[in-house]
């Protein structure tokens, strides 16, 4: 039985996805709830905040373990790292007709493995909602599943058989009983809501504890300046989260209320609210522009899409129906990555249609609600990823050991005042006013006076930021990832020329100049044409490249001719003509049929007729090493190869164009044509020259970012050569250093995965190219035996190794093992070792590799699927490429994506900069991400910037520096002020004594608030420096910066606690008669009167020495240099610096008997009154040496380090000095990936 329950109490949902979530069933007991209440008012509601907080807890308290089939309450953890918890209730709701919810197919109760969502024989429906997704209960799998989405198992087929009907109304309304409405709610958030939420955390929790103690001991200015700070604190974040939420019910809202056009199952055409929608939905796409409400598949007719809201780049792109293939692979397999081409996005527009034969463009829908593309962006912002940020576990354990000090103080003021003889009620007050000493209740107001100021300063520069947390996040970024196309180039591309080819030859590139355009040929005929322009409201939108390319042909498109005849068959068309003044002797061109551009086929086409030709031409351009692989070997120039280098590495991006002429067959229509029947035997034509030019200010600003030694990357969806190029002239990859091209070739039936390098050198006149010489590293489980390392690394470099015979194969590259056998395990060739041997370098045999890297710097270059390759087939190779990768190229968004994902795996602090185009990913996954654009794609960035272009990145890192430092400053200062009232406390209480509340009001108003307000106003450092700020709070400089600061406290406290009972004048009763003149040079005249518990010697001197402790540690933790300006320039808080001390030094020498007795003060002979000067300036003389001279010397303590040989606490500083120490270490455990013809694989990330 017990196994049984452990089997069915819980479930994994969303498996292998992001958004993976373990789900516990429990069961409510009433008589447990009950007793949960009683303890909710014995505690007085602190127990009712403990499981607010720890909702597991709640759960433990009230429910028993059960099946999830019978769970009434959920207890829902995340797989990842942070092992986060929440609770959800199961709701129900019945269902009217169960014949239509044995959902989407009639078989699903047979078919155990479907996603289909069945209901049970009781007609209820069981589900919960989980961050605004639904999961239904199927009890045939026995999970929890999404609802709102279409079964993804069906064929092409199936859609268009089973689903290209329609609904009936009826079948419409009760799946939308198991879907819910097709919206994306955002709900404006009230007020009173976010209050409540931001006033429960247990940060501010406490503060109202503390503030409720200190009001009623009677300390009511102080507190009441601590609580105008916290509401002002609450009150800021409260608005910005308002802000946001109204931001994003806005964004949403519109789209939320469309009228759809629907079919049903009759034949019928409908029109209903986009709320009613459910998946499969058949949709009618109208010839007026319209926002697409849900994620569909086309079916039928064609249509242009405008999805700036996904790319941030408002370019058409052209969709074609999903081809009619009977088969059963499921249909999204079956058109693996050319499944965009199909689909339409929600969020998206509408802007052009084109119907089929029958009249009508249509489209099954796919997903509703939050399940849609929209709605996971909306969820994206809603629910960010949790932060990994060491800092806050430091805070973490700093605040725990502060706590256990607390207990410790409450514990000695209840024996001590026990022992003394004081009242129960006083014993109770003073005891819990002592556990508000220790934690500085200060600290959260002060840290977000810090961010305000920064918000407003990066205002100022243009960089609006929507995740305040994110901004200290900067002062720790060691990695900066670009994307290159609109961050480090200008966004739109120039047309240089074009390379025609005519009879396996080059000819002379031609220039678009003025008045030169190209003769009429195929070549032109493929420059008008082969694009996927449209005119809209009387311009031509599209592809910016596209644009270029047409603008150059000097063509025109004809808006006034939409269909043509073609074999007798009247079909639809975009026609192109020459401009006035040509001399082109055709009338024009009819784009009858578009294969559009896919990233992963890297080309489009287009079926073409000459106007007054019966033949069709097909034109095709794309990359110019995909483009010749369908091309006729015999029309290809023998110097492709070199010629393309020429142009790739001098930073142009080229595009290779083709043609041929065909005519249709009889049994195939001209929409049914397939571009794998017609993409084969081209002509090639030449090449298409485009320019992309440097941003101005790239250059420079990099070479600012390299010269505080931070890493740079280069993310990027172009051509590799072309990027390493770029990488080259920006100084990413400087003039000394080396660039390894890596092309890791998958595993193919017959061979093996194996890396091909080539090395790019730089000429004279600082060109590049390729070395001629390259080596093929196959992937193998065997090895040769070679005698030393020297052997190996000339067989490895002899030659390109395709032998399938293992005992002939290298042992470089194995996937499984460690790179060499324990014989060799100390000296580990890293790839850049093996392939700079090549080059003739001498390279000491014992030690390649660690002579290459003290020797060089090299860097890797290559494509995303390369690095994909690597990751699965030779994941001993990834800490190389993770330490020296900085260009990586034809990158898609989710390898972007992982590739960032990767570098924080090995403890990266990493910063993502894009233009929003296919970079949204990577500003969600990074640390933290600046957009350059504004458009909808980059609403998820924590940084939005106004400027640009990159100069925004440097001055968010130096803010995000200044931000840190201050945090840690702040925090030093609220950890000594804690403890500097807490040893004078100790003390006083020892004497039966404490402080007035005048005497505290002085500290606390006029040292610790101005602190609070003005040491955040230092701006950030001019210069970025070559080092990070320390990015721990439990390292030895800083802790050692709390003890011993904490030592000189201790110790000047106690000096003068036992001094001054060491003087004849002292008296714990007569506190008015030590300025009497035998005791002193003059007379002082102060009269008898009767002496308050806070007037005596001892709180007097205690007073004087704590307030100016405080006001030396407030000066030595003002740091400036070198990540903020110096102290001087912040005018404000230095005036207020020497205004408190003359305050303290007029207190000190001052004799006026109304202010003293004010402050609870007693006159005391001068010459103490110089001691405790002395005391004091002997105080910040250390203070000051020990926090310059010994704790904030970086080489020092860089010295000490190394001297211990002290652990790295970031995993790639590690990996780094492996390396260096010629072991090949593994990035993190792996774990197996699959089983696949070669053996087990393993993910090493």
């Amino acid at each position: 039985m017990e196994a049984k329950l452990k089997a069915t109490h819980h479930g994994i949902v969303n498996e292998g996805s992001e958004n993976e979530f373990q789900v516990f069933g429990y069961r409510t007991k009433r008589w447990r709830q009950a007793l949960c209440y009683v303890g909710y008012v014995l505690s007085l509601g602190l127990i009712r905040f403990l499981l607010y907080w720890k909702q597991e807890m709640y759960v433990w308290f009230v429910c028993n373990p059960c099946s999830l089939e019978e769970a009434d309450i959920l207890l829902l953890r995340t797989t990842d790292e942070q092992k986060k918890c929440c609770m959800k209730k199961v709701k129900s709701f019945h269902v009217a007709n169960v014949s239509h919810i044995a959902y989407m197919n009639n078989n699903t109760a047979e078919k155990k493995d479907s996603k289909e969502l069945p209901v049970n024989t009781e007609l209820k429906v069981r589900y919960m909602h989980v961050q605004k997704m639904r999961y239904i209960w199927n009890p045939f799998r026995g999970t929890f599943q999404k609802s709102g989405v279409l079964d993804d198992t069906h064929s092409c087929s199936d859609i268009h058989t089973k689903f290209a009907s329609g609904f009936s109304k009826e079948e419409q309304d009760n799946r939308r009983q198991i879907c819910g409405s097709n919206s994306i709610e955002v709900e404006i958030t009230p007020i009173w809501k976010l209050l409540f939420r931001e006033i429960l955390n247990p940060v501010y929790c406490f503060e109202a504890y503390a503030l409720i103690l200190w009001l009623s001991a009677g300390y009511i200015e102080y507190s009441m300046a601590i609580l105008i700070l916290t509401i002002l604190s609450i009150i800021a974040t409260v608005t910005l989260l308002r802000m946001q939420s109204v931001k994003l019910h806005k964004m949403v809202e519109f789209h939320n209320n469309v009228m759809v056009t629907v079919l049903r199952k009759t034949g019928d055409i409908e029109e209903v609210q986009s709320q009613n929608l459910v998946p499969g939905d058949v949709i009618i796409l109208p010839e007026k522009k319209m926002y697409l409400p849900c994620d569909a598949i086309l079916i039928s007719g064609g249509c242009v899409i405008n999805e700036g809201m996904l790319t941030g780049e408002c370019v058409p792109v052209t969709k074609t129906p999903l081809p009619c293939v009977d088969n059963c692979i499921p249909w999204n397999v079956y058109t693996g990555d050319n499944y965009k081409e199909h689909m339409l996005y929600c969020g998206t527009e509408v802007t052009k249609t084109k119907p089929d034969s029958d009249g009508l463009v249509k489209a099954v829908v796919l997903h509703t609600g939050f399940n849609t593309t929209k709605g996971d962006l909306v969820r994206s912002i809603l629910y960010p990823k949790p932060i990994k940020f060491k800092l806050y576990k430091d805070v973490f354990w700093v605040i725990a050991a502060l706590s256990v000090v607390s207990v410790f103080g409450l514990i000695y003021s209840v024996v001590v005042g026990a022992l003394q003889g004081a009242e129960p009620k006083d014993l109770v007050l003073m005891g819990f006013i002592m556990l508000t000493c220790a934690v500085p209740v200060s600290l959260p107001p002060a840290l977000a006076v810090c961010v305000l100021y920064s918000q407003n300063r990066l205002k100022k520069h243009g960089i609006f930021c929507i995740s305040p947390d994110r901004i200290s996040l900067c002062g720790q970024l060691n990695l900066i990832c670009f994307d290159k196309t609109g961050t480090l180039t200008e966004e739109g591309l120039d047309l240089w020329g074009i390379v025609p080819s005519r009879e396996n030859c080059f000819q002379e590139a031609h220039h678009f100049t003025s008045g030169s355009t190209l003769p009429w040929g195929p070549l032109l005929g493929a420059v008008a044409s082969c694009h996927s322009l449209i005119v809209l409201d009387g311009a031509i939108h599209g592809d910016p490249l596209d644009f270029k390319m047409f603008e150059g042909s000097g063509w025109n498109i004809d808006e006034s001719q939409a269909t043509c005849t073609v074999d007798g068959k009247c079909c639809s068309c975009v026609t192109v003509k020459p401009g006035s003044g040509s001399k082109v002797p055709v009338d024009g061109i009819n784009i009858l049929l578009q294969f559009p551009f896919s990233s992963a086929l890297q080309r489009m086409s287009v079926v073409a007729q000459v106007i007054g030709e019966q033949r069709l031409t097909l034109f095709l351009k794309g990359a110019p090493e995909m483009v010749v692989r369908f091309c006729k070997q015999e029309t290809v120039p023998s110097s492709f190869k070199n010629t393309l280098d020429y142009y790739t590495e001098q930073g142009f991006r080229v595009i290779s164009l083709a043609y041929k002429y065909f005519e249709l067959e009889e049994n195939i229509s001209l929409p049914n044509l397939k571009r794998e029947e017609v993409e084969s035997d081209l002509i090639f034509l030449g090449f298409l020259i485009m320019e992309n030019q440097l941003k101005p200010e790239t250059k420079p600003v990099l070479q600012e970012l390299v010269s505080a030694n931070l890493r740079t990357v280069m993310l990027t969806g172009d051509n590799l050569k072309t990027a390493c190029t770029v990488g080259m002239g920006s100084g990413m990859v400087p003039s000394t250093d080396n660039v390894f091209l890596l092309e890791a070739t998958e595993y193919e039936e017959g061979t093996q995965p194996f890396i091909n390098w080539q090395i790019l050198k730089r000429n004279k006149d600082n060109d590049t190219k390729l070395n001629e010489t390259t080596v093929n590293i196959l992937c193998t489980d065997n090895a040769i035996k070679c005698n030393t390392i020297q052997n190996k690394l000339d067989y490895a470099t002899s030659g390109t190794y395709y032998s399938t015979d293992k005992q002939n194969l290298p042992e470089l590259m194995m996937p499984n093992v460690c790179l060499l056998p324990s014989v060799f395990a100390d000296v580990a060739p890293s790839v850049a070792a093996v392939a700079f041997s090549k080059t003739g370098e001498n390279i000491q045999s014992e030690s390649p590799s660690s002579h290459y890297i003290k020797q060089h710097k090299y860097h890797y270059a290559m494509t995303g699927n390369s690095y994909q390759t690597i990751k699965q087939h030779f994941p001993d190779l990834m800490p190389d490429i993770l330490l020296n990768g900085t260009i990586f190229a034809r990158m898609t968004p989710k390898q972007k994506s992982t590739m960032i994902e990767d570098l924080q795996n090995i403890d990266y602090y990493v910063g993502m900069c894009g233009d929003g185009a296919n970079d949204c990913g990577a500003l969600k996954m990074a640390h933290a991400g600046i957009s350059l654009s504004e458009l909808e794609a980059s609403v998820a960035s924590p940084f939005t910037s106004k400027i640009t272009n990159i100069t925004c990145m440097p001055i968010l890192l130096k803010e995000g520096r200044n931000v840190f430092v201050t945090y840690i400053s702040l925090f030093k200062y609220m950890v000594m002020y804690a403890f500097i009232g807490l040893i004078c406390m100790f003390l006083m209480f020892w004497e039966q004594t404490i402080l007035g509340s005048n005497q505290y009001l002085m500290q606390d108003i006029a040292i610790t608030i101005p602190l609070m307000l003005t040491l955040s106003l230092n701006g950030p450092a001019p210069k970025l420096a070559p080092y990070r700020p320390a990015g721990r709070l439990l390292l030895p400089p800083l802790l050692l910066s709390i003890i011993l600061h904490l030592s000189f406290t201790l110790t000047v406290q106690m000096c003068a606690y036992f001094v001054l009972q060491q003087q004849p004048w002292f008296s714990r009763t007569d506190v008015f008669y030590a300025c009497i003149p035998q005791n002193m040079s003059f007379a002082n005249q102060t009269s008898p009167m009767e002496y308050d518990i806070s007037q005596n010697f001892f709180t007097s001197t205690c007073w004087l020495i704590t307030g100016i402790n405080l006001i030396i540690i407030e000066f030595v933790f003002s740091k400036g240099r070198p990540f903020r300006q110096p102290i001087y320039t912040n005018y404000i808080f230095l005036m207020l610096v020497v205004a408190q001390v003359a305050v303290y030094m007029f207190f000190l020498f001052a004799d006026i008997e109304s202010l003293y007795s004010a402050l609870k003060f007693v006159c005391m002979p001068y010459y103490w009154r110089g001691i405790i000067f002395a005391m004091v300036f002997a105080l910040f003389a250390v203070s000051y040496f020990i926090e310059e001279c010994i704790l904030e010397n970086r080489s020092l303590w860089l010295r000490i380090y190394k001297m211990f040989n002290c652990k790295y606490l970031s995993h790639f500083k590690e990996l780094q000095k492996a390396l260096e120490m010629n072991n090949h270490p593994s990035v993190v455990p792996r774990k197996t990936y699959r089983t696949n013809a070669l053996g087990p694989r393993e993910n090493p990330v």
